[in-house]
């Protein structure tokens, strides 16, 4: 992979995104103190705490399959539509939100190529949960191929690799140019819980 000129090398930005990860993490914990959540147990809590709890562990389904398993764990039963993937069918499932909270979900295109024709036209491959919502930066949990994760994404600056973290992995056969960021493949929020 080459590197952009100007663009610092890949060791510097991976640890100024983990501090940045670390510092944000610190920032939800201060924000969802266990009183908050004690004396409001509501679905939207319980998905998240139990979203937390996979953090850096492997799961053996895909990112919809471990939205669901979350979903489950907070006692919410969702009848999903027929659809061309379950990511596709939480989308139809969900109600659409502008402003997203802890709870809700993230939905992302073309983050595989789920017909093989080497295009860009893949909706609704990745789902993700909300974490926080620190500003204009939001925090999901999601599942990529190293396990349950926690990324950034900060819509006003979708193509910043600084504000953004992948949850496309890039390969060696991508065309120059392929979208990579969650900013750049975000397609919409959506809420199951009230």
């Amino acid at each position: 992979m080459t590197r952009t000129a100007g663009a610092p090398p890949a060791a510097p930005r991976a640890r100024r995104r983990a501090a940045a990860l670390a510092a944000l993490a610190a920032l939800v914990v201060l924000a969802v103190s266990p009183t908050t959540a004690a004396s409001a147990p509501d679905v939207r809590d319980a998905i998240v705490t139990a979203a937390r709890r996979q953090l850096g562990r492997p799961f053996r389904g895909d990112c919809s399959g471990f939205v669901l398993s979350l979903l489950a764990a907070a006692g919410l039963r969702v009848a999903l539509p027929a659809a061309r993937s379950r990511s596709e069918s939480l989308y139809l499932a969900s109600r659409r939100v502008e402003a997203p909270r802890p709870g809700d979900l993230a939905f992302f295109h073309d983050t595989y190529d789920r017909d093989r024709d080497g295009r860009a036209n893949d909706p609704y491959t990745h789902v993700a949960v909300v974490e926080a919502v620190l500003g204009r930066v939001v925090l999901l949990l999601h599942r990529s191929g190293r396990g349950i994760e926690r990324v950034r994404m900060d819509l006003s600056r979708p193509a910043d690799p600084d504000a953004n973290d992948p949850v496309r992995l890039p390969r060696a056969s991508d065309p120059p140019g392929t979208r990579c960021l969650a900013g750049e493949l975000f397609a919409g929020f959506g809420a199951l819980a009230r």
